[in-house]
């Protein structure tokens, strides 16, 4: 059986980092947790996806970057209401989360598990 691809999320708080590999956890993914973009950069291409929290991406220019490049696979956690996907490569999940949105987020990057 092929090991799957870890998942690396970036969030600056530690409750939801903790909370994010645990429900991932269960699921059978390991998770690279980071607190900021810069952290997890060389991380990236070696992911199945990467989750990252909204306020990453207001803090960092290189984060938002990220967003507009074709080869990243993103599950970006938002505030307020659900929205519709922006792009292939994006996923939105809204806060607060529920366990299962945030495993089929990563599952539909998964391809090791499809």
């Amino acid at each position: 059986m092929q090991t799957p691809q870890p998942i690396v999320a970036i969030a600056s708080d530690d409750a939801l980092l903790r909370s994010l590999a645990f429900a991932l956890g269960v699921e059978g993914y390991a998770v690279q947790p980071c607190g900021s973009w810069q952290a997890a950069r060389d991380l990236i291409p070696r992911s199945a996806c990467v989750i990252v929290d909204v306020d990453i991406c207001r803090k960092e220019v290189e984060a938002r970057k990220a967003l507009l490049e074709p080869e990243n696979r993103i599950v970006m956690l938002t505030d307020g209401m659900p929205q519709p996907d922006v792009a292939a490569t994006i996923r939105l999940i809204p806060k607060p989360l529920d366990g299962s949105d945030i495993v089929a987020g990563v599952r539909h990057f998964d391809r090791a598990r499809t």
